[in-house]
């Protein structure tokens, strides 16, 4: 059984009426075979039962007259161009000029000594692996030359 069917979005549609003739046979008989979307449907139609018992509300005046009269001033107010603030970029722009500038300054000031020798720390033994690391096969860690 399909939990969650891909057409499950024609339901509403069906349900409303909305689909053209074409698209609604072929649902009809998707829904033949969908176990999962004939539950929805029958859920979908009790739930729209249920809507239907429920008591009309009159809320006293009609809001349409308003709503239209808004999107109407609205339609004839001009558009405005949002523009291009240069300014909001000055705190990334000092920012990356700041780090550039801090990386150059630190890379000449590690790089720029070079009559300084750099010591690498020897070990006790003279083996080419390290204690307690990884020898691969006995001619791997000991050269030939050694044996």
């Amino acid at each position: 059984m399909n939990k969650h069917c891909k057409r499950s979005g024609n339901l509403s549609a069906y349900l409303d009426g909305e689909l053209d003739e074409k698209t609604r046979l072929k649902f009809e008989t998707h829904l033949e075979d969908c176990s999962a979307c004939t539950k929805m449907l029958h859920d979908l139609r009790c739930l729209h039962g249920c809507f239907q018992t429920l008591p009309r509300q009159e809320v006293g005046f009609d809001l349409a007259p308003v709503v239209l009269a808004e999107l109407g001033r609205r339609r004839t107010r001009p558009a405005s161009v949002p523009r291009f603030n240069w300014w909001r970029l000055l705190p990334a722009s000092f920012a990356a000029v700041a780090t550039v500038s801090l990386g150059v300054f630190l890379g000449s000031i590690l790089t720029g000594r070079l009559d300084t020798e750099v010591a690498a720390p020897t070990l006790a033994m003279f083996d080419p692996i390290p204690p307690g690391g990884i020898c691969i096969g006995f001619t791997g860690c000991y050269p030939e030359e050694r044996i």
